[in-house]
């Protein structure tokens, strides 16, 4: 039982996305149990049990009652959230028996806290979706011996299937100039708004550029108001939840992540896998996966002057085509989904069997 809340991560219901269709149903019966609105990046296949309740006066410990009562009426073997706030819920509501899949590090803080206060029954083993989430968690108080590293899987038919399709015009992009694409969903953490500020600059050299900006959140009607009040309006085209990561790689020069924080970090992978540069500041959850001027590029963060020029010189940069080479082959080796979908199932066949739950679970990226 996949337990989700409508605050889960967006890289968070990606991932359960691609389990709930590519786990095999003759080795794992998967139902999804869902606490408020479902979350817009989640795709539950026909054919997979959804159980709803109320997300009680917006705070998910409210629907715990709820939550016990479909457990114990479908008696789930094993019970996986997919975000702290559900894991504490879950937790309490199988007894001890529930794990949790982490992906965006502002969660490491909850996630710690009621590590430290709950008793060990109400305890789990957290899958983090890159280092940078499990140091994050290790800070916070989780033992490392808690934890362990499964990297999301990104689709790569999905991505050769959208490059085929999918056309500038069907976003509403003009024929030709540079489009730039900022990571989802906006956040203050994510410095998106270095990168709408940055576009504003490049604006002056590039004037026939766009900037894609996918995602909804409260930051993002930030951005909206400041592309509002900014002298070149026309070059911003915000998306929010309309497209998928797939799609917006297929019509992207390059991924501008310029993070003023650890930030989630599935759609570097994606950009990797779709031969999309990735281009953003040198904190350590970007620096986890790209190395300057080897198969992306970095700069310092929180300063716009530095991001503008660091992508003008990378997009013009003699070194492009070879990290874009080099990225699409490590996520080849790190990304692919069959891989991540191989370690959630042992991972939930040790569980069912009673061994260590992390016995034999690679971090893919140490294997290359």
């Amino acid at each position: 039982m996949h337990i989700v809340d409508e605050t889960a991560a967006e890289d968070g219901m990606r991932l359960l996305s691609l389990l709930l269709q590519h786990l095999p149903p003759a080795e794992v019966d998967q139902e999804v149990l869902m606490i408020g609105l479902s979350p817009p990046a989640l795709r539950v296949p026909a054919g997979v049990p959804v159980h709803r309740v109320g997300r009680r006066f917006g705070w998910t410990m409210a629907s715990l009652v709820d939550v016990q009562r479909v457990l114990k009426k479908r008696c789930p073997e094993l019970v996986h959230a997919w975000s702290s706030s559900a894991w504490t819920v879950a937790s309490i509501a199988a007894a001890g028996r529930a794990t949790v899949t982490l992906t965006d590090p502002a969660e490491a803080r909850t996630a710690g806290r009621w590590w430290r206060s709950a008793g060990p029954r109400a305890r789990g083993l957290m899958v983090c979706s890159a280092t940078s989430m499990q140091r994050k968690l290790v800070e916070a108080g989780v033992p490392i011996e808690a934890t362990t590293i499964i990297r999301p899987g990104v689709d790569f038919a999905a991505i050769r299937e959208a490059k085929s399709r999918v056309r500038r015009e069907d976003l509403g992009l003009p024929p030709h100039g540079r489009v730039l694409l900022t990571v989802s969903p906006p956040s203050r953490a994510g410095g998106q708004l270095l990168a709408v500020w940055a576009m504003a600059m490049l604006n002056q050299i590039w004037p026939d550029a766009r900037m894609l900006i996918p995602g909804e959140s409260r930051e993002a009607q930030r951005l909206l108001r400041l592309i509002r009040q900014i002298n070149c309006p026309q070059v911003y085209l915000p998306v929010g939840n309309r497209y998928n990561p797939a799609e917006l790689m297929a019509v992207a020069d390059a991924l501008i992540t310029p993070a003023n924080d650890d930030i989630p970090t599935a759609w570097l992978a994606w950009a990797m896998a779709a031969g999309v540069p990735v281009i953003g500041s040198a904190t350590p959850a970007i620096a986890e996966l790209i190395a300057d001027r080897h198969n992306g590029f970095l700069c310092r963060p929180g300063e716009v002057h530095t991001l503008a020029i660091r992508i003008r010189t990378a997009m013009e940069s003699p070194d492009l085509g070879r990290c874009i080479e080099t990225a699409r082959g490590q996520a080849y080796d790190v990304f692919r989904a069959q891989a991540c979908v191989d370690q959630y199932l042992r991972l939930f066949k040790n569980l069912q069997s009673g061994r260590p739950p992390a016995e034999g679970v690679r971090d893919m990226a140490m294997d290359t």
